[in-house]
Parts: C-alpha cells; structure tokens; sequence
C-alpha cells in the first residue's frame, strides 16, 4: 500500500508537470503566441517562405515531443511495479529529473533551429533594453494584508503543534509523543510559506515588461501579469496553511503513515492544478496583448542560452520572467545569479547522491553475525560491534508491545538504525529490521540495544549463540 500511495503521489507530480510543458513548448499554432521555442514571435516571420520553414520546425519537433511524452508516460506506469519502497522512490526521483530534461530536448532543438534561421534572415540583435520610464516602479498588484494573514494562520497552527509536541497543549499523540515529528511535518509544510515571501515581493517589484509604445497598455498588461502571480502565490499560501491543519488533525485522530502521504498526494494535485489555471490564464493574456497590443519586440533572444536559462552582462536585473511556464528565472550573468546556478548544481547533485545512498540503504538486507568476540551489526559496512564481554543482560521479544520513536538516525521499512526511545527509554541503539518480528534486547554496562538479524529465524540463532 505504502509504495502504491508514494506512486500515486509521485505520479501526481510528473504527470500534469509534463503535459503542462508540452503544451506550452510544443503548441498546435505557433502564429499567434509570443515565442516559439523561446524565439521571440516577429513580423519577418510572417513572410510565406519564412511560415512555411517555421511551422515545419514546430511540427517537426512536436511530434518528437509527442513519442518522448509517450514514452515518458509509459515508464511512470512501470515506476508502480518496483517492490522495493526505496529504491521505487529513489527511481521515481530520478526519473522525474531526467522526464524534465528529456521532455526539453525537441524545444531546445527548435530554438537553435530558429536561432539560426535568424542569421539566415540578417536579423542581429540589438542589444537594446527597453524601458517605460512613466511606469517604472509604479506597477504593483501584490495583495501584502491577504499573504501576511495567510502567514500569521500558518504561523499559529506552528506554534500550536509545537505546544503540543512540548506537552503544553495536553493532546495525546501516541507514539510520537515528545518525538516533535509533529512540528517538524507541518513546519515542512509550512516552510514554502517562508520561500514564497520574498519570491513574491521580488516579482511583484520586477522590472517592468515593455510591449508597447503606449505607456498604458505596457502598465496594464504588466499589472495583469503580476496580479496573476499575486493570486497564484496567496493561493499557495492558503492551501499550505489547510494542509498544516489536516496534518494536525491526522496525527491525533488517525496517526497513519499512509494518511500522511495519502494528503501529501491530494496536497500536489491541487498545486499542479492551479500551476494549470495559471498557465492557462497566462496564455490568454500574453495572446490577447501581443495580438492586439503590442509594437514593441524587444530582440534578447541571444541572451537565452537554449532558449531557457538567460545570460545577459548588460542587463543589471537579477530576476526576469522565464521564457516559457510559470514563474521567474535568475540572470546569470548577475553575480548573485552565478551563485544561486552554483547552488542549484550542488544541490541537484547532492540530492540524486542522498537518493541513491537511501535507494541502497533500502535494497540491502541487515545482517548480524557472532565472530567469537563481539555481535558484529553490518548494513553496507559493519556499523556496530558489541563486545560479548561488555553484555550485563540480555532478552527477547516480539514487536506487539514495541514503541521506538527516533530521536536521530534511519527509519525505513525493514531498517531501523540509530539512537530511539523505545518505550519510553530514551537513549536506545537500535540495528533491527522490523519485519524480522523480534528483538533481542542487549543491556552493558553503559548503553542499551535492540537488535535484529534480517529474519526471525536468523535473530532466534544470535540470541542463542549471545545466551551461550
């Protein structure tokens, strides 16, 4: 039940994530939309010889988009097969970061098509950035009462989870009393609050976009844009803030692992559903005013590496809107944008590392063993040795009466590692698998632990051999 809950989850999030994109990148008509394959859309495109080669690129590549997303959608199915929890959910991360790539692939081919094509047409940027001096910074749809309020609620449902875990707030959570694994999930949730804040107030500010010679319609479209963006963000606002409180209501009604995840999984259809309106809406406005609107294009396609990440010395902003989707991307020409793209490698890379690391944590059986002279406890190396000698006392259980609580350490299916409360004994070394459905309780003279070979049968044999 737990890998399928995770699959649909994980599902959720790559699904309508891909389809999104492929409908923004690889649209049916391409005369009528701002950009194609990130080029800027322009009147020497309109010429028949320059429509036909343009709208053989699009088709083209949008039917490879096609069979990628199919093949794509495919492989999300086989994700729900792998038996094994982490290592599905190892696969499944990275198979969504290669998915977001791969999906780019035909959309990055177009733009170098186009780019070239440009040339071709002796069309040369001007490096020239426009600028509607009557409306500079006067632009702003940023509701800022309606997102403090959103974050005053979640704030408070943070510091009531928080009274609870201290035991202030007398509500009874069971096993995960004094753990603070209620703070830590809803503070989780809530944290992308804190992301959003300074996000919002930096679009909100952004430069505005100039379309027109008209200084109104510029301001009336770029109030549009970021009253979308402004909606969107109170939006995800207020959702964490439900989520926050669902959480809490589960942990004291239901305490269920599977409860959690099942809200995880609703909690990310309702993102990817309102990034859909979003988009929608978004395309709507961007059709309406450079249909109607606009006589002004500014040509900064050169500074648009693949047509997505943007590289321009000349520009002093930090953040600009993203060539296609949702949302903002950094420049990074800008020095604070070199460091945020530093940052997002080493976090990628150190991110699919961990995931792998779990994956193999997950995939490999525990094993304990006597050599003679100590209880050796090996996962993916020997992690723990306990001197025959050093034993005052030990004892053996089943699972029925077994409470441990991880105060640091690893808790996987078949995989507890680390110090616990068991009990309520604080201070516990546990090296167990819990599908062994036995324990051996090992007491020396300074430190308690709760071991377990990876079956029954094989930890009854090491509680022989240490009884001996």
């Amino acid at each position: 039940m737990q890998n399928f809950l995770l699959s649909i989850i994980m599902f959720i999030c790559i699904v309508p994530a891909l389809l999104i994109m492929y409908f923004i990148m690889y649209p049916r008509e391409w005369k009528n939309k701002k950009r194609i394959f990130g080029i800027n859309n322009r009147k020497e495109f309109e010429t028949e010889k320059s429509a036909e080669f343009i709208t053989t690129v699009a088709e083209t590549h949008r039917k490879q988009a096609t069979v990628i997303l199919a093949i794509l959608l495919v492989l999300s199915v086989l994700c729900f097969f792998i038996p094994v929890f982490y290592v599905q959910m190892t696969v499944w991360t990275v198979f969504i970061i290669i998915a977001l790539v791969v999906i780019a692939i035909p959309y990055i081919l177009g733009n170098s098509e186009l780019k070239k094509y440009k040339k071709c047409l002796g069309i040369v940027s001007d490096n020239v950035l426009y600028a509607d001096l009557k409306n500079a910074g006067n632009v702003h749809a940023l509701n800022t009462s309606l997102l403090a309020v959103a974050n005053i609620a979640g704030l408070l449902i943070l510091v009531l989870s928080l009274l609870t875990d201290l035991g202030i707030v007398p509500i009874d959570l069971k096993v995960f009393n004094g753990s603070f694994v209620l703070t830590m999930s809803i503070g989780a949730v809530l944290f992308t609050n804190i992301i959003l804040i300074p996000i919002a107030f930096m679009v909100d500010h952004s430069r505005n976009q100039v379309i027109s010679n008209n200084s109104d319609v510029n301001a009336n479209y770029n109030r549009a844009v970021k009253k979308l963006f402004s909606d969107s963000f109170i939006f995800f606002t207020f959702i964490d803030d439900i989520v926050a409180l669902i959480l809490f209501a589960s942990f004291i009604l239901l305490n269920s692992e599977v409860t959690m995840i099942a809200i995880m999984g609703i909690y990310m259809l309702v993102i990817m559903g309102e990034m859909a309106v979003y988009v929608s809406k978004r395309t709507a406005l961007d059709n309406r005013y450079y249909a109607k609107e606009s006589t002004i294009v500014a040509d900064d396609d050169d500074y648009w590496i693949l047509g997505m990440i943007y590289y321009n010395p000349n520009d002093s902003k930090l953040n600009v809107d993203k060539r296609y989707g949702m949302g903002m991307t950094v420049n990074m020409a800008h020095p604070v944008g070199k460091l945020i793209g530093v940052f997002c490698v080493l976090s990628l890379v150190a991110s699919i590392i961990v995931l792998v690391w779990i994956g193999m944590m997950g995939a490999t059986p525990i094993k304990v063993y006597d050599n003679g002279q100590e209880i050796v406890c090996h996962h993916l190396w020997d992690e723990l040795k306990i001197e025959k000698s050093e034993i005052v006392s030990v004892e053996k259980g089943d699972l029925k009466e077994f409470k441990a609580v991880k105060t640091a350490g690893t808790g996987m299916d078949n995989c507890l590692k680390g110090k616990f409360t068991v009990n309520g004994e604080a201070g516990c070394t546990l090296f167990m698998n819990p599908q062994a459905d036995m324990w051996i309780k090992i007491n020396t003279n300074e430190k308690t632990y709760y071991i377990s070979d990876n079956t029954k049968e094989g930890t009854e044999s090491i509680y022989e051999a240490i009884s001996e």
